[in-house]
C-alpha cells in the first residue's frame, strides 16, 4: 500500500463542494465575506487602540477577540481562494500541519477568551463596585495570555499527534482546508484511541468553557431578577446580549463537528459548518458588538476620521464605559425627544414601540396564541427544511425553492415577534435608532426577497406544466441558484434604499411608534419634514416589488391554465392543478396584506388595522406555509412518514 509521508506534496484539498457547478459564485461570495470580516475586525481593533474612552476591560478583551477572528479567517480562506483560481490544490505535509496548528490554536484561544469575557460580564453586573479592582489591567492581560497560551498548547498536542500517523491510499482531503477530522480519515492506522483523546480535549476546550459561560449567565440572570428597576434590568441584559450572540454562533458548529461521531455527519455537512465557524462568524462578530455599543464605537469612528475635532467628554458616559455597561437601546428623554425640536440619530438614542396587548385576560390569551403560532412557524419551517435536505426524493428544483421559502419565513417572523414578546413580558418597549434601522432593513429585505422568490416559484410551475420535457434543462441547479441569489440580492437592494431614505429624515415630537415593530409607514408619521415625495417613491417601489411580481405570477398561471385546458386527460388536469394550488394559496396569503399596507394611502387604514394586518403576514402566514405545502403534497407527507418511521425504529433499537 502506498504511503504518502515522504513526498513534497502529500495532500490534495478538494475544496468546497467539488461536484457543484458554478462554484465560482460561492467562492466570490466567500471572498467578499472575507474582505468584510478582515476590514471589520481591523477597524474594531484600531478604534479600540486609538480611542482612550475604549481603554476598558471589556473592549480590551473584545480587541483580542477581533485579532483572533482576523487571524482565524486568514488561516483558511486565502489558501482556498488561491487554490480555486490557480487550479493547484496540492498542499505539503508541513503546510497542512501548520494550517492545523494555527486553526486549533486560534479556535481554542477563542473558546477560552469567550469564557473569560463571560466572567467580565459577570463581574460588571454582579459586582459593579469592585469591577475596577477585580478587572484591573494586569488581570485583563493575564486573561488574554491564558487564552492565547492555552489555545497554542492544545493545538501543539493535537497537531503533533495527528501528523505522526502514517497516511496511505488516496491523498485527497474532502475539505477546503486541513482540518483534523478530515485528515484522520486518510490514516491507514486505527485512530479510535486518538479520537477518544480528542473528545476529552473537546470537553476541556468546548464543553467546560460552555458550562462556565452558562454558569456565569445564570448568576447574572439571578442578579438581574433581584433588581427593582426595570431600566437597570434592561441595561444589565443589554451588556450581555452581544457576547451571548457570539457564543451561540461560535460554539454551535464546533459542538457538531468535534463532539459528535463521524458517522453522524458527512464531509459536505462539515464544510458548511466550518464555513459558518471560520468565515461567517468572524464577519458577524464586529457587526454584533458595534450594533450593541454603537454610541461609543460610532463616536470613535467619527473622531478618527476628524482628528482635529475637539469634543468634551461626558463624565457620566465615561463612568458607564468603565463599568462596561454602555447600552445601545437606551431611550432616555432629551429636549428634542420631548417635542421641542427635531432630532435624529445624532441627538437621540431610540424610539418607543407600542405593544399589541395590554394586561386584560383577552389580550393575555391573544398574546399566548401569537407565541404558540410563532413556535409552530419556527418548528414547521425548520422541519420542512430538514425534510427536504434529508430525503433524496425531494432534491428537485421545486423543493429547493420551497426550502429557501422556509428559510426566509424563519428569519422573517424572527425579525419582529421575539422583540414584541420581550417587550410585552418585561416592558422593554424601547428600541434604539440603530436597532430600529436594523429591524426595518431586515424586514424589508426578507419581505421583498420572499415576494421575488414566490414569483420565481410561479415560473418553476409554468415550466413544469407547459414545458415538462425541457424542465431539467430550464430548471437546472445553476438556474435555481441564480433564482435564489436574485431574490436575496433584490431584497437586499430594496431594503438598503428604503432604510437609508427613511432614516435620513429628521424626527420630532413624540418618539412613540404606533406599531409593534419599526415599519416604514409607521415611522414616517413621526417625521417633521415633508415626506410626500418619498411616499411617492415608496409607492413606485411597491409597484416594482409587489405588483410586478403579482403580474408575473398571474401571467404564469394564465399560461398554465391555458395548457391545462388543452389536456385531454382528466387525471392529468387534476395533477397539474394540484402542483399549483399550494403555491397560489401562499401567494394570496402573503401578497394580500402587503398590498393593503404599502399600496393604499395612509388615510385608508388606521394603526390598529395595520397591527392586525402585520400580525397576519409576519406571524400567521409563515406558520401556514409549511402546513399548506405538506398537506397538499404527497411527496412531503411521504418524506415525513419515512422520517418518523426511522425515528421509531432507532428509538426501539
Amino acid at each position: 500500500m502506498d504511503r504518502g509521508n515522504g513526498t513534497l506534496t502529500d495532500f490534495f484539498l478538494l475544496g468546497l463542494f467539488p461536484e457543484l457547478q458554478y462554484i465560482g459564485i460561492l467562492v466570490n461570495s466567500i471572498l467578499l465575506v472575507y474582505v468584510a470580516a478582515f476590514t471589520g475586525n481591523a477597524i474594531l481593533i484600531l478604534l479600540i487602540w486609538v480611542d482612550s474612552r475604549l481603554h476598558t476591560p471589556m473592549y480590551l478583551l473584545l480587541s483580542h477577540l477581533s485579532l483572533i477572528d482576523l487571524a482565524l479567517i486568514s488561516t483558511t480562506v486565502p489558501k482556498m481562494v488561491i487554490n480555486f483560481f490557480s487550479g493547484k490544490r496540492g498542499i505539503s505535509k508541513v503546510a497542512c500541519g501548520t494550517q492545523i496548528f494555527f486553526f486549533f490554536a486560534l479556535g481554542g484561544g477563542e473558546c477560552l477568551l469567550l469564557t473569560l469575557m463571560s466572567y467580565d460580564r459577570y463581574v460588571a453586573v454582579c459586582n459593579p463596585l469592585r469591577y475596577s479592582v477585580i478587572m484591573n489591567p494586569r488581570v485583563c492581560l493575564q486573561m488574554a495570555l491564558v487564552s492565547w497560551g492555552g489555545g497554542a498548547l492544545n493545538s501543539l498536542v493535537n497537531t503533533v499527534y495527528t501528523m505522526h500517523f502514517p497516511f496511505c491510499g488516496p491523498r485527497e482531503i474532502h475539505h477546503f482546508f486541513c482540518e483534523m477530522p478530515a485528515v484522520l480519515k486518510l490514516s491507514c492506522e486505527d485512530t479510535s484511541l486518538y479520537e477518544t483523546v480528542v473528545s476529552v480535549l473537546c470537553i476541556v476546550f468546548v464543553l467546560l468553557p460552555l458550562g462556565l459561560i452558562l454558569s456565569s449567565y445564570l448568576l447574572i440572570f439571578l442578579t438581574v431578577l433581584r433588581m427593582n428597576s426595570p431600566e437597570g434590568r434592561r441595561k444589565a441584559l443589554a451588556t450581555c446580549s452581544s457576547h451571548l450572540a457570539v457564543v451561540s454562533l461560535y460554539y454551535g458548529p464546533a459542538l457538531v463537528i468535534y463532539m459528535t461521531p463521524r458517522s453522524f455527519h458527512t464531509s459536505e455537512q462539515d464544510e458548511i459548518l466550518s464555513m459558518i465557524n471560520t468565515i461567517l462568524t468572524p464577519m458577524l462578530n464586529p457587526l454584533i458588538y458595534s450594533l450593541r455599543n454603537k454610541e461609543y464605537l460610532l463616536w470613535s469612528l467619527s473622531h478618527s476620521l476628524q482628528p482635529g475635532r475637539i469634543q468634551k467628554e461626558d463624565t457620566a458616559s465615561k463612568r458607564r464605559t468603565l463599568m462596561g455597561t454602555v447600552d445601545g437601546d437606551s431611550v432616555s428623554e432629551t429636549p428634542q425627544e420631548a417635542g421641542r425640536g427635531p432630532w435624529n440619530h445624532s441627538s437621540i438614542t431610540g424610539f418607543v414601540l407600542t405593544s399589541l396587548f395590554d394586561d386584560s385576560r383577552t389580550h393575555l390569551f391573544l398574546f399566548s396564541m401569537v407565541v404558540v403560532v410563532y413556535v409552530l412557524a419556527m418548528a414547521g419551517n425548520a422541519a420542512m427544511v430538514l425534510l427536504i435536505w434529508a430525503d433524496a426524493r425531494l432534491h428537485t428544483p421545486m423543493y429547493f425553492l420551497l426550502s429557501q421559502l422556509s428559510f426566509l419565513d424563519i428569519f422573517f417572523t424572527s425579525v419582529t415577534v421575539p422583540k414584541m414578546i420581550v417587550g410585552f413580558l418585561f416592558g422593554w418597549t424601547g428600541i434604539s435608532f440603530g436597532g430600529c434601522g436594523a429591524q426595518m432593513f431586515f424586514f424589508m429585505f426578507l419581505g421583498a426577497a420572499e415576494c421575488l422568490l414566490l414569483a420565481l416559484m410561479a415560473y418553476d410551475r409554468y415550466v413544469a406544466i407547459c414545458n415538462p420535457l425541457r424542465y431539467p434543462v430550464l430548471m437546472s441547479r445553476q438556474v435555481c441558484l441564480l433564482m435564489v441569489a436574485a431574490s436575496w440580492l433584490g431584497g437586499s437592494l430594496n431594503a438598503s434604499i428604503q432604510t437609508s431614505l427613511t432614516l435620513q429624515f429628521p424626527y420630532c415630537g413624540s418618539r412613540r411608534i404606533a406599531h409593534f415593530f419599526c415599519e416604514v409607514p409607521s415611522l414616517l408619521v413621526l417625521a417633521c419634514a415633508d415626506t410626500e415625495a418619498y411616499e411617492q417613491v415608496l409607492f413606485v417601489t411597491g409597484v416594482v416589488v409587489l405588483l410586478v411580481p403579482i403580474a408575473f405570477i398571474s401571467t404564469s398561471y394564465a399560461l398554465i391554465l391555458a395548457a391545462v385546458l388543452r389536456m385531454r386527460s382528466v387525471e392529468g388536469r387534476q395533477k397539474a392543478l394540484a402542483t399549483c394550488s399550494s403555491h397560489l394559496t401562499v401567494v394570496n396569503l402573503f401578497y394580500g396584506p402587503l398590498v393593503y399596507t404599502y399600496m393604499l394611502p395612509a388615510s385608508y387604514h388606521s394603526p390598529g388595522q395595520d397591527d392586525v394586518v402585520s400580525v397576519f403576514y409576519t406571524v400567521l402566514t409563515p406558520m401556514l406555509n409549511p402546513v399548506i405545502y405538506s398537506l397538499r403534497n404527497k411527496e412531503v407527507t411521504g418524506a415525513m412518514r419515512k422520517a418518523i418511521g426511522k425515528c421509531r425504529v432507532s428509538g426501539r433499537a
